[in-house]
């Protein structure tokens, strides 16, 4: 079964863009993360650096903020590109294969040592470059923050902290 494209679209030289996980193992070298867990302890597999995104798809002039959704479109995030183009890692294989889902795959985008461990975005499959910051449901408060955990499937055990308003 072949894995839906992860989509990346708004303000991109050329116009949207879909990328496989094929793709993502094609990109050069330097972006390449032959084991995540160097980087994120509880993960396993392979990834390449946000940055190689920017390399497939150039941005626009003004494009300063990027909008990360989930293939259903239940969960996003907008953060400022500067904060994630990095640290930010874009996984697109597991250690046996193919991201399951069980895993967060297709596509899942992790941000170590990011200040919101709910920025990491499971199931990714939209990537939108702005100019200015988009669509975000991500936890503002302790209370939503806890809410959201209760409500999802297997709580994936990343270190929640909240630090404040968020987005």
């Amino acid at each position: 079964m072949t894995a839906n494209p992860l989509r990346v679209e708004g303000l991109v030289e050329g116009g949207p863009l879909e990328l496989s996980p094929e793709d993502l193992a094609a990109c050069a070298e330097e972006h390449q993360v032959a084991d995540v867990s160097q980087l994120v302890a509880s993960r396993q597999g392979r990834a390449v650096r946000f940055r190689a995104l920017l390399d497939a798809a150039p941005l626009q002039e003004g494009a300063r903020w990027v909008e990360l959704e989930s293939e259903d479109g239940a969960f996003v995030a907008s953060l400022p590109i500067e904060e994630i183009a990095d640290d930010g890692v874009v996984m697109y294989a597991g250690p046996e294969g193919p991201l399951s889902a069980k895993e967060g795959g297709p596509f899942r985008l992790l941000i170590p040592g990011y200040r919101d461990a709910c920025a990491n975005v499971k199931f990714l499959g939209r990537v939108a470059f702005l100019d200015r910051p988009g669509r975000d449901n991500r936890p503002s408060n302790e209370v939503e923050h806890a809410a959201h955990h209760e409500s999802q499937d297997g709580h994936d055990g990343h270190a929640c902290k909240h630090d404040g308003p968020i987005g």
